[in-house]
């Protein structure tokens, strides 16, 4: 029998249902068939990303110092042959070390590390010394300076020599040039400002944020009219770059005019502890194309570090030689001061004690005592200076040290009073500043170090090989060096020259590398992949195709007077005005279409947001400053291409591009036009291939007209998704095309099936899910379903939209306070006197937004009556509801019933756009209502085909990347099945309006499975409603009136079948409702066994608690180690345990860490090993050797899971839906719905329909849940609740309450969150975790059940 199956897909589970054609559910050995699937949501790469780049990072400079040493090996050894092995072993207790010597460094009888230190209180000292003398050196003391530069050599982000890296306007133009253009904001600097930003930026004595205001008001915000950003955020754009240049704390949502629910944190300083590790990982993802001008900014940040740092020294060592003896003078006359002023237990605390937070102690790190120093916790440079200053301001002087005072607090303030050596700040310093100097010293030391000069048999020298260690970087584009596994499928693309074997050094790199061909299998593995065409590279986001497609596509969302424009005109604006200018302004465009229709006033004008946001920049680049003319010539577009295409991929590597252009195009290209090419620069790749663009061939199915999508896209007006609507066959010629690449999947496995997937890890685990759901139902039923519904969740990502950020009662205060007088004067002071919570009220808002007048009439609105039953005021729909379904403000006004009534089911009448034209235009302009909303207002004529076409479409077609990725893959694995969209605001809509059933999500996961049913039930009648072809279905109805919203409401008949019955008391709905009420639903969660990080990585000092050694042969006693290692899954084991004299077998469930279950494969014992030499267990006996991770296990009758483990105790969750009947179920989505609008004000009894009756019954039934099989969950808070019960009663918090049941239902739910906030009744904070105590948990009776993905298979074994 054919059966439907509907799936509602998310990013951590995925609801099912399978049903006949009536929308009864399939039954599978007494189980009805639908069900939840559970899983954690698939993390993306960015913190492995992160990790693995700070571990290649440490590598590397390993590798540096390892290299540095093989230079020195042989002239070092006949002076010290033991120099390399002491320091190595520095860190080791003197009993570990190899040479049993208390000094690393010297071993001189009459020079030792002491006398060294003496000599040279820092490592810049000896640098210093080693630069201004000519006098022959220890090879010792060489080697230290040597090995301290190429240790810590500097970032390479900029490029040129150190002169380019101090270069103030260098870095202030780029920065300014290339974040005003991306922001797309208007803001100018003169050149003489620029000259007084330097200067202030240097200036001393003003504090950050009196920096930040002189600077700021450098730039020109000014508005001229074309900008389409106000003046205001112009203005605020340019306060938050000057707050994060001076160091003070910026904010991202008034730097991008972004919401701050896009960034994890959206306001930080560039000092700040975690900003590259966490902060800047995070923008990249946040920001995405856009972060990088957040380095931009930094780079001027940065530069004012470094020239705070140099203070005018070439040598970095000569600068800080001259911190260290400031820092000197400072501490001395600090402790004078301090000595004076303050008791003797604020001098203590602030420089002895190792436990007071932000005192001397804790900025430097270590504390002396007794001639021993000990390191303490770092506290910020801010903490620190923050203290002191509260101390010295609490201070009052004598005459003569009032100036000194002064001087300490104007130097906490600007934060350079007592500089350090060591500080992060150290992390702005390039590289050129350290090749200076390993220069300098290398100068020096080659006249008395002989091997220096040395020549190996390629002809270079030790000192030219040290100088290549220091400055070699691994190209990106290279990739990692070792090619031993390339030909197993390994991480790796070399390519090495022909013939060319051995060891890659710094200094024989580009003889061994074939740079290019490494780059081209570079290029062909990291490029994405387009968006339609399996398989196919996109383009670069600046190519001249793609900025062609990104023009096309939003103009041809022009329209004139609510009409588009023709296609002749549409090629006009487009030669006129993109070709000729690179941005597009509202302005522009008005007055260009004013020459031949004068009258026209830019609110005739819509489809577009102000002004366009693509350009044909790359185009106008090469023309104006590269190829002039030539640039329309076909070869030159074609050279043009490329050479974009290496812009993209080769960024700042100027040297690399220049290359390949000039192998290239030799003799196409001059060296003055190169020179100019590599000025340019693009970023970012496009969605689409060229091949997609111009190689997918399709047909207009009406006037069969044939063209490719670019040229469809300029001989027509239509966008790209009216391009691939069923109008055109380019979407058959798509999966044509994709079909034939990919051929049929012989065999459902991940690999063949969802890895090579363009989509992100929580995509692919979704994906992944519902195919193996799918799989089991096709076995259970024999045969292929004959439809598949299929829903998608949008993830979080794509929750992240635009959000009203200010309370709508604020917002029309704004609105009013920029109005004449009269009306200024009469609507503020009722908005001030109307609560913030009436204006959730949509007649209300409209009201104000409407200034008190009819839309249709402009009579006045009489306020006293608005919001009766049987008021004459009503809401209306601008385009009908039964066209389209759209109830956002944009679509809806306030007017008289009695005209209403007489408005056609279509656009309104021109009499009343004629008579209110003025009146809307004048709520545009001043900002009561949107372009999109006046648009609708002033539609004229008929809705066209297209436009009804597109109504229906919005209801059926899903757009969404994700879900398109999903019904791929489905197509291709069942080709039986047919495959229908279904859009969640349907299935919503269907709820709330047909059968009364709204989803409470805070009650149970149930709502999954019910949400995959209606997706049957809504998409089933839908797609027979209107077909998959709306146009089609248009045409075929014609002359008969339909409404969108009256769907259920009548009978829905496709050929001979009834595929809705509306019939309310025998039809269709009332299966749907019965099913709708059941709670028969299977529940499963993912079980895994744990991959990846072995343990934390970060390092336990000793005495704290550690339990992997940092290396084999390293006393975690002495050295500290690794802690908290990552569980692979679980096992049971039998042991013999001590009790007194007396020995019992105890049996236990314990976690078998990451890497001793990676160790089983090669070492069969490794578990018992652990067992016995890391637990210390005796005679142990593996009862069950794999227990997964949330493995569903029945203890003494209640299932739970296992989570993990903390010290003793097995960490676990409840594995037991909650239910409840639908009256108290209603109830919970109440106070669900209300605290997620996360109020400030009491819930309304009226408005919110909660109260306190509805909340002590609630209460009681949670309570009561609570006495029966949740008994016996652990830590069962029954008691707590019976015992709370009169507190909670007699209390009038009503906001308390509806916490504190949202708190207990975290008792009851299936969620890793098992604890609850019962302080409101008496109880604890954090009540009811749950856990088991590892030693006794066998004791119970346990049954360990193992569920197939659906739930409709599974086995029990009883431990």
């Amino acid at each position: 029998m054919g059966y439907y199956l509907g799936l509602d897909v998310g990013s951590a589970s995925v609801g099912w249902a399978v049903s006949d054609e009536n929308y009864n559910l399939c039954k599978f050995k007494g189980k009805d068939m639908w069900g939840i699937r559970l899983f954690e949501t698939a993390k993306t790469a960015a913190e492995r990303r992160s990790k693995r780049a700070n571990r290649r990072r440490l590598e590397r400079r390993k590798q540096r110092i390892d290299l540095l040493q093989e230079i020195f090996a042989d002239e070092m050894s006949k002076v010290d042959d033991t120099f390399f092995i002491r320091l190595n072993e520095s860190r080791l207790y003197l009993e570990d070390k190899t040479e049993k010597f208390k000094y690393p460094l010297f071993k001189n009888k009459d020079y030792t590390d002491p006398d060294y230190y003496k000599e040279y209180p820092t490592i810049f000292h000896l640098r210093k010394e080693l630069i201004e003398k000519n006098k022959e050196h220890d090879i010792r003391m060489v080697y230290l300076a040597l090995h301290h530069i190429i240790k810590y050599r500097g970032h390479f982000l900029i490029q040129g020599d150190l002169d380019s890296a101090k270069d103030f306007y260098n870095t202030f133009n780029t920065m300014t040039q290339r974040l005003f253009e991306e922001l797309e904001a208007d803001i100018t600097i003169s050149d003489e400002n620029k000259s007084e930003f330097q200067r202030i930026l240097k200036e001393k004595h003003l504090s950050k944020s009196e920096k930040a205001k002189e600077l700021s008001s450098l730039f020109d915000t000014s508005d001229n009219g074309e900008d389409k950003l106000s003046a205001k955020e112009r203005k605020g754009i340019v306060e938050q770059i000057c707050k994060f240049i001076v160091g003070n704390k910026g904010d991202l949502t008034k730097l991008f005019l972004m919401d701050k629910e896009n960034f994890e944190n959206s306001s930080f300083t560039f000092a700040e502890k975690n900003y590259e590790e966490t902060i800047r990982v995070n923008l990249d993802s946040e920001l995405q194309e856009k972060a990088y001008l957040i380095d931009l900014i930094k780079s001027l940040y940065d530069w004012n570090i470094l020239t705070d740092i140099l203070h005018d020294e070439k040598f970095i060592s000569f600068a800080k030689v001259r911190q260290y003896e400031k820092h000197g003078e400072n501490l001395q006359e600090l402790r004078k001061i301090i000595l004076k002023y303050c008791d003797k237990n604020t001098y203590n605390d602030f420089f002895n004690s190792p436990k007071t937070e932000g005192n001397y102690s804790s900025f430097v790190g270590n504390l002396k005592k007794n001639g021993k120093k000990y390191n303490v916790g770092r506290c910020t440079g801010e903490d620190f200076y923050k203290a002191l200053k509260s101390i010295l301001s609490k201070i009052k002087p004598d005459e003569e040290d009032e100036e000194i005072l002064n001087c300490f607090i104007k130097g906490c303030e600007a934060g350079d009073l007592l500089p350090l050596q060591r500080s992060k700040e150290n992390g702005v310093v390039p590289y050129q500043v350290n090749e200076v100097e390993i220069n300098a010293i290398l100068d020096n030391a080659e006249k008395y170090l002989n091997f220096l000069n040395k020549k190996d048999s390629s002809g270079i020298s030790n000192k030219d090989k040290i100088k290549s260690v220091f400055t070699f970087r691994i190209p990106y584009f290279v990739g990692p060096l070792s090619d031993r596994h390339k030909d197993k499928g390994a991480n790796v693309w070399i390519v090495r020259k022909e013939g060319q074997t051995g060891r890659i050094y710094p200094w024989n790199f580009e003889t061994v590398v074939d740079l290019e061909k490494s780059n081209q299998e570079f290029i062909e593995r990291m490029t994405n992949k387009c968006t339609y065409l399996v398989g196919e590279d996109v383009l670069p986001k600046n190519s001249l195709l793609y900025t062609k497609y990104m023009v096309l596509n939003e103009l041809n969302n022009l329209k004139v007077r609510g009409n588009k424009v023709s296609e002749e005109l549409k090629k006009e604006i487009y030669n006129d005005l993109f070709k000729q200018s690179a941005k597009v302004t509202g302005k522009k465009l008005l007055d260009y279409l004013r020459k031949d229709m004068p009258e026209l006033s830019k609110e005739d004008l819509s489809g577009f947001d102000i002004d366009f946001k693509s350009s044909l920049n790359s185009y106008l680049d090469f023309k104006k400053k590269v190829f002039g003319e030539r640039i329309e010539d076909k070869k030159v577009q074609s050279m043009v291409e490329d050479i974009i295409r290496w812009i993209t991929i080769y960024g700042d590597d100027k040297k690399m591009l220049k290359n390949v252009i000039s192998k290239a195009y030799h003799d196409d290209i001059s060296d003055e036009e190169i020179k100019n090419i590599c000025k340019l620069n693009y970023s970012g790749w496009g969605n689409f291939s060229e091949k997609f663009l111009k190689g997918v061939e399709g047909s207009d199915k009406d006037t069969g007209e044939c063209f490719n999508i670019i040229d469809a896209l300029w001989e027509t007006n239509n966008n790209l998704m009216q391009i691939l609507s069923q109008r055109f066959t380019f979407r058959e010629e798509i999966d044509e095309i994709n079909n034939d690449k990919i051929g049929t999947i012989d065999k459902i496995t991940y690999e063949n099936t969802v890895e090579k997937l363009y989509a992100s890890p929580a995509v692919k685990r979704a994906i992944w899910q519902s195919i193996q759901i799918a799989e089991e139902i096709k076995k259970v039923m024999g045969e292929e379903p004959e439809k598949i519904f299929l829903e998608m969740a949008r993830g979080e990502e794509e929750k992240k939209k635009k959000v009203r950020t200010i309370s709508r009662k604020e917002w029309l205060k704004s609105l009013y306070k920029n109005c004449e007088k009269d009306i200024r004067e009469k609507f503020l002071k009722e908005i001030e006197d109307i609560e913030e919570r009436d204006f959730n009220s949509r007649k209300l808002f409209l009201y104000y937004t409407q200034m008190g007048r009819c839309m249709y009439t402009g009579e006045s609105i009489d306020f006293d009556s608005l919001l009766h039953k049987n008021s004459k005021w009503d809401k209306d729909h601008i385009y009908p509801k039964s066209k389209i379904k759209d109830d956002s403000i944009d679509n809806l006004v306030l007017v008289n019933k009695e005209v209403n009534s007489k408005k056609d089911n279509d656009v309104l009448k021109i009499e009343i756009q004629n008579k209110m034209h003025p009146f809307w235009k004048s709520l545009l302009e001043k900002g009561f209502i949107s372009k999109k909303k006046y648009d609708r207002l002033m539609k004229k004529g008929d809705f066209t085909e297209e436009e009804l076409t597109g109504f229906i479409s919005r209801q059926l077609v899903e757009t969404r990347q994700s879900t398109k990725i999903l019904a791929d893959t489905f197509k291709l694995i069942y080709e039986n099945s047919e495959l229908v969209y279904v859009k969640a605001n349907l299935v919503s809509d269907f709820r709330h309006d047909t059968i009364k059933m709204l989803k409470s999500r805070r009650l149970n996961d149930y709502h999954h499975a019910k949400d995959a049913y209606l997706n049957i039930v809504v998409g089933n009648v839908y797609n027979a409603k209107f077909t998959s072809n709306p146009i089609k279905w248009l045409r075929d109805n014609k002359n008969k009136d339909y409404s969108l919203n009256t769907v259920f409401k009548f009978d829905v008949i496709k050929g001979s079948k009834k595929v809705w019955d509306a019939d309310k008391k025998n039809g269709s709905i009332q299966t749907v409702k019965k099913v709708m009420q059941s709670d028969r639903i299977l529940y499963t969660e993912l079980s895994y066994c744990a991959k990846g990080e072995l343990f934390n990585a970060s390092i336990k000092r000793k005495g704290e608690d550690s339990n992997i050694a940092l290396k084999s042969y390293l006393d975690i006693s002495k050295y500290g180690g690794y802690y908290s290692p990552t569980s692979a899954y679980f096992a049971m084991i039998e042991f013999d345990e001590k009790k007194g004299k007396k020995v019992n077998r105890n049996r236990n469930i314990i976690a078998v860490p990451l890497y001793v279950a990676n160790m089983l494969e090669h070492d069969p014992e490794a578990f018992m090993d652990y067992c016995t030499k890391v637990k210390g267990l005796e005679n142990v006996k593996i009862i069950y050797s794999k227990i997964k991770n949330n493995a569903l296990i029945i203890v003494d009758g209640f299932p739970m899971r296992i989570r993990g483990e903390s010290g003793i105790n097995l960490v676990l969750k409840n594995n037991l839906q909650l239910r409840l009947d639908s009256d108290n179920a209603e109830i919970i989505r109440l106070i669900e719905k209300f605290l997620n609008k996360e109020s400030d004000y009491e819930p309304d009894a009226k408005i919110d329909k909660i109260d306190h009756e509805k909340l002590n019954k609630i209460y009681d039934v949670l309570t009561d849940k609570l006495s029966t099989i949740y008994f016996k969950r652990p830590t069962n808070q029954y008691k707590t609740l019976e015992k709370g019960r009169e507190q909670f009663i007699k209390s009038e918090d009503i906001y308390g309450k509806m916490k504190l049941i949202n708190n207990v239902l975290n008792l009851l739910r299936c969620d890793a969150t098992t604890t609850a906030d019962l302080t409101f009744i008496g109880g604890s904070k954090n009540a009811g975790s749950m856990a088991k105590n590892k030693n006794t948990v066998c004791n119970n009776k346990l049954v360990l059940v193992n569920h197939s993905i659906t739930g409709l298979f599974e086995n029990r074994i009883e431990l």
